[in-house]
């Protein structure tokens, strides 16, 4: 901790709300924190709901409503707020796929040695815009750390990169929630996510719930999350008829207490990176049904032992496993009873050491 405390961080966001990403940028600021590090985070967006720790600099308040007028206004406040930092490195959870800003950026404001470049998504084209400029910039950076061992293979595979290596994400201790009281009576299944149909696929999920007639068993089936297709999944649950068995929740601040009182957790993305809820389900013995999908899922399921892993997209396969779950209770029960267990390499106290060991080259 002595050799840390002289270290200062700084973590780069879009924001500090809604996502997996954010969320686990969130706890890494609480765990660098608790490891003697001194912490600042840069936040593009005005959007600031998970707990943190650090300085913040919020660079998305009294934005202009000029689009051009309010990029060049956070250039330079983004400008600003790195210099203040003054950090002995900069690690970056953004998006990055646009070319022009990012070349500025690198250009004019980062320091490539103190930078540590996130990739949370198997969509590596979201964290490295096209071109060998790019591939030449990266690899001068301090380093470029993949969340998921299939992410880290296809970024080898793409780019030749020295400075390349997987840290998974991890789950931090939460404090029991056995003696609070159950926010639902219901017996239910859970997802967790964006309402962004096009990568959580939460429309085909309210179409498979209600193919394979759990509605019929009393299970209902819990959305938590927020964003666009809010209305569109509305409009799905009334069309199927399902507004009595079908919930959207919005955000919840309390959605481990949610998940730990669902039968099981279900994750139907297209594409994932290394997708936290599963691991917070597990921390909390509750099962998990996803697709084996790019990237993180079959790293975190060990099939019929914590959870099912399921074809990837195929949805017939996801009907009956939601089914089967729910009635082999054998199986059930014995995933449930592994669950902790099964992901003791993702906690806070194994993966840190990782990254102190990182920061501290």
């Amino acid at each position: 901790m002595l050799q840390n405390s002289k270290k200062k961080i700084c973590l780069i966001v879009e924001c500090l709300s809604g996502g997996g990403a954010e969320k686990q940028a969130a706890n890494f600021s609480k765990s660098l924190q608790k490891y003697g590090f001194e912490v600042s985070i840069i936040s593009l967006k005005d959007q600031i709901t998970y707990d943190f720790a650090g300085t913040l600099y919020n660079l998305g308040k009294n934005e202009s409503s000029i689009k051009i007028i309010k990029q060049i206004q956070k250039f330079f406040a983004f400008k600003k707020a790195y210099k203040t930092c003054n950090a002995d490195m900069y690690i970056d959870f953004r998006a990055r796929s646009r070319f022009v800003m990012e070349y500025l950026l690198h250009k004019f404001i980062f320091e490539a040695k103190k930078m540590i470049l996130m990739v949370h998504s198997y969509h590596i084209e979201w964290h490295i815009p096209k071109g060998k400029l790019f591939r030449e910039i990266y690899n001068k950076t301090h380093a470029i750390v993949a969340v998921s061992e299939a992410i880290e293979l296809k970024l080898g595979h793409m780019y030749d990169f020295e400075n390349l290596l997987h840290i998974p994400n991890y789950i931090t201790a939460v404090e029991s929630t056995q003696n609070e009281k159950t926010p639902v009576k219901d017996d239910y299944i859970i997802a967790v996510g964006r309402l962004q149909n096009d990568i959580k696929q939460f429309d085909r999920l309210v179409e498979t719930y209600h193919a394979s007639k759990l509605a019929e068993k009393n299970i209902k089936l819990y959305i938590c999350g927020d964003g666009n297709d809010k209305e569109s999944l509305e409009n799905l649950i009334s069309k199927l008829h399902l507004q009595a068995h079908v919930k959207l929740l919005g955000f919840v601040e309390n959605v481990t207490e949610y998940i730990q009182n669902a039968t099981y957790l279900i994750l139907s993305s297209r594409v994932e990176g290394f997708p936290m809820v599963l691991l917070e389900a597990l921390q909390q013995k509750t099962p998990v049904i996803s697709f084996d999908c790019k990237s993180g899922p079959s790293e975190i399921i060990q099939h019929k032992t914590n959870g099912l892993l399921v074809e990837d997209q195929n949805f017939a396969n996801l009907k009956e496993a939601m089914l089967l779950l729910i009635e082999n209770m054998e199986l059930y029960m014995n995933c449930k009873q592994n669950a902790v267990y099964s992901i003791s390499k993702f906690t806070e106290e194994n993966v840190i050491q990782q990254w102190v060991q990182l920061i501290n080259v």
